[in-house]
């Protein structure tokens, strides 16, 4: 849907001014396996399954006290725009976000 590409357009825009945004990676994490399956159940059908369902990324727009421009936190699913940043960012990850879903987050400023 355009909303949304035009969301991943405009995020992936703001991340070309370094130190002007940030991305941080949401995984599920418990040491036992019985919450980390809790935790794995509530983000996939609560968070992933609502916004795969609405087609869109979660948007909070943010001003902090003493700083002249706001911020953006933008909350992605598991997609291609994730899927390529995670690539670019934090190979790493990669492989063990998938198995158990996973939110990426960027806060950028406007």
């Amino acid at each position: 849907s355009s909303g949304i590409n035009a969301e991943y357009g405009g995020v992936q825009k703001r991340m070309q001014h370094e130190g002007h945004w940030c991305m941080l990676l949401a995984l599920p994490h418990c040491t036992d396996p019985v919450s980390l399956s809790t935790q794995t159940t509530v983000l996939q059908q609560g968070f992933i399954s609502y916004l795969d369902s609405k087609q869109a990324a979660g948007i909070i727009n943010l001003s902090v006290p003493e700083q002249t421009s706001p911020y953006v936190l933008h909350i992605f699913p598991p997609c291609e725009f994730t899927r390529v940043n995670m690539k670019r960012f934090c190979p790493e990850l990669m492989e063990g976000a998938g198995d158990c879903g996973y939110l990426l987050i960027v806060i950028a400023t406007v």
